[in-house]
Order: C-alpha cells, then sequence, then structure tokens
C-alpha cells in the first residue's frame, strides 16, 4: 500500500465511504483512514428518511435494499409520555443498523477501488506538509485532505484551531433494546416523544430484530440525561433497562463556519452538518462527501480555481437551513413558546406530515416556518 494519495479521507462513516467512492469511481487515488475496525458499532437511531434514500442513489447508484432491516409507513408522536398525535401511509421511512450501513457503504468504496487503512488513529494533522500521522508512526501524505472523522474530529481542530466544545453540542445516550421488550401491541411505526429531555426528544425506533430507546438534547440543558434515560425507558417499557446504555456528542446547530481550508475539506459530522431539530445527520453526510469528491475533482482537472468554489456553493445552501432551523429551535423548545408548538402537533391533523415532510427533504425550513405561523395564528385567535 503506499503512503502518498491525491486524496486522504480520515474517517469511514457514511461521508468518507461517499467521498471515497466518487474519487475511485473518478479514476482518483485515494485511500480512507479509521481508527476503528469494520464493522463497528455506532450510536444512531438508524433512521433512513427518503432524502437518506435518494442522496444514497445519487452516489452509489444501487444497492439500497442491501443498507436497511425495516420500513414503516407511519409515525406515534408522543408530549410527556401520552400519544398526540399519529400518521400513517407516509411513503416509506426506513431503519437501519449502522454497523451494517456503514460497512456496507465502505465495501462499496473499496470494490470501487479505494484503499483502507483500518484500526489505525489518526494523532496528527500537518495541513502544510500535507501530510497525517498515525497512531503507528506511519505517515500518510496527501493532495487534498476530506475530513469525515465526526463530531470530535482531528481534521477539524486542525484545520480551525479550535478545541471540543461541548457546550455547544448535543448529547445523545441510547440502548438497543430486544423486539420482544419494546414494540407496543405489535406496532412496528417509530415513536418520537417531546417532554422527555430540554432541548431534544427522545425515540423508539423498530430494527429487524430489536429496538433503538434513545433520549438526545443540547448538553448544557441535560447534565442528568443519564438518570432522565432510565425514567424514559422505564415508564415506556414498563422495567429498568436492563441493556448496555451508550453516549455520545452530536453538533447541534454548531456547523463549521468555514469547511474548506489549505485543499482540506469538511464534510458530515465533521463540520457540523447534523439536523439541530430533528437530528438527521446521514443524508447530509452522504450529500457533503460527494460534494466535495466533485469539488476536488474539478480543482484537479482545472474546471475550477480552488476546491472551495465548488463546496462552498454547496455548503452555503445548506448552512442557510441551518440557521433557519437554529431560529426555529428557538420556539419549539423554548420555556415561552414549547406549549405553543405541542399544541400545533397534536390539535392539527397536518402538522405531524409536516414535521415528517422536514425530516425527508420535501419541504425547507422557510416552508416550515411560514406553516407553523399559521397554525399558531390559528391556535391563538380561534
Amino acid at each position: 500500500m503506499k503512503n502518498s494519495y491525491t486524496c486522504l479521507v480520515v474517517g469511514a462513516g457514511p461521508a468518507g465511504s461517499s467521498a471515497a467512492y466518487t474519487f475511485a469511481k473518478n479514476g482518483i487515488d485515494v485511500c480512507v483512514v479509521d481508527k476503528a475496525v469494520f464493522p463497528r458499532e455506532k450510536l444512531c437511531g438508524g433512521l433512513l428518511t427518503s432524502r437518506t434514500k435518494k442522496n444514497f442513489l445519487d452516489v452509489f447508484e444501487s444497492g439500497w435494499e442491501e443498507v436497511y432491516e425495516c420500513k414503516t409507513n407511519g409515525a406515534l408522536f408522543f408530549h410527556k409520555g401520552q400519544l398526540i398525535n399519529a400518521i400513517e401511509n407516509y411513503g416509506e421511512l426506513y431503519f437501519c443498523n449502522r454497523s451494517t450501513f456503514d460497512n456496507r457503504l465502505l465495501e462499496k468504496a473499496t470494490s470501487t477501488g479505494a484503499d483502507v487503512v483500518l484500526g489505525e488513529r489518526v494523532e496528527f494533522v500537518d495541513t502544510t506538509a500535507k501530510s497525517c500521522l498515525l497512531g503507528s508512526g506511519r505517515e500518510l501524505r496527501y493532495r487534498y485532505l476530506i475530513g469525515a472523522d465526526g463530531a470530535n474530529s482531528i481534521v477539524t481542530r486542525a484545520v480551525t484551531s479550535k478545541g471540543f466544545d461541548r457546550s455547544s453540542y448535543a448529547f445523545a445516550v441510547q440502548a438497543e433494546t430486544p423486539d420482544r421488550a419494546c414494540r407496543q401491541n405489535g406496532t412496528a411505526r417509530p415513536e418520537i416523544y417531546f417532554g422527555e429531555v430540554d432541548w431534544g426528544y427522545g425515540w423508539v425506533f423498530p430494527k429487524k430484530n430489536s429496538c433503538s430507546v434513545g433520549l438526545g438534547g443540547l448538553f448544557p440543558k441535560n447534565r442528568n440525561i443519564r438518570t432522565r434515560f432510565s425514567e424514559f425507558y422505564t415508564a415506556r417499557n414498563g422495567q429498568p433497562c436492563s441493556v448496555p446504555l451508550k453516549g455520545h456528542y452530536i453538533p447541534f446547530g454548531n456547523y463549521a463556519r468555514n469547511a474548506v481550508s489549505k485543499d482540506c475539506i469538511l464534510v458530515g459530522d465533521a463540520s457540523g452538518l447534523v439536523d439541530p431539530i430533528t437530528g438527521e445527520g446521514i443524508a447530509f453526510a452522504i450529500e457533503s462527501g460527494q460534494h466535495a469528491a466533485h469539488a476536488v475533482i474539478s480543482a484537479i482537472s482545472g474546471s475550477t480555481t480552488s476546491v472551495a468554489d465548488d463546496y462552498e456553493k454547496y455548503y452555503s445552501k445548506i448552512t442557510r437551513e441551518m440557521d433557519r432551523a437554529n431560529m426555529i429551535r428557538n420556539f419549539l423548545f423554548s420555556e415561552y413558546t414549547k406549549a405553543l408548538f405541542i399544541g400545533a402537533l397534536s390539535r392539527t391533523r397536518t402538522m405531524p406530515y409536516h414535521f415528517m415532510d422536514l425530516m425527508s427533504g420535501v419541504i425547507s425550513y422557510k416552508d416550515l416556518f411560514s406553516i407553523i405561523q399559521q397554525k399558531v395564528k390559528k391556535l391563538v385567535f380561534w
């Protein structure tokens, strides 16, 4: 295996595999490095929306049926343990095991020609010398670098010179529970819970032989989230949680202001591209990895003068939506206004569908804001 590549991708999750696959497909020599050995466990509810499906097929072209475990066309909405609304016949929602999902995407990248180094942590990134030092002492040099190494990204720290600030992140805890302890009345519909955690929500997502039960919210407002999870789990399932509980930080509207620097592009969670309301990140990871690779390919071919030319057009479009989401989030979760949101969610037939439309990319946050304004006016004045 070589020690110098045109493109080096740090992180083999959906963003990294998307970038690596796109490079290899276009004949660019690329290597992916990840600290884990795949398949590996990954904390995630595993919801795949139609937006994720579209982005997956845009990049990998085929194989969608191989990457999810089950699908449904409805959802249940709760507030403080009480069912407040439900939707049925909503297109299709998919659920995956992230260990299987991420491994399959990496296999697609390697089968197309990408080199892979697994079980090796990147210890240091030298953006001047354009090299990455691995834990084993091995040095990998690059011409272009893609940072796809998650929320606590070493590539991001090298590019932005900022440390990891927990106060601006969400923290999620989740347990993977046996199917029999999770599904109520035989239902396989996802459940979304408001009022169980501050500035966030809870979820119960079905899988083939299990369910993912989790809580996630802004870290500074949920220092006791593990205790609240135990209470939530016991109330939901009628028994204490007896399976391992895992936790992880998640970007929460704190995206990187500059995602391109010194021939390096930050993608996925490494750049904070996670929806600050729904928590969706997989669709943005796949999409940003592809766009980063295309930006590099354009620069290599001479179509553009730098990698920033193409990627920042895409990135600014996504972050404008993130900014709108951050503003709406203040309405949804603020102590002063969240009751209005719950009222709209529980008393109108269409509001849950709009929420799912948002997750699926059918509507934008600009659209949602207008819808919320109309719903609130009706609740206040009627």
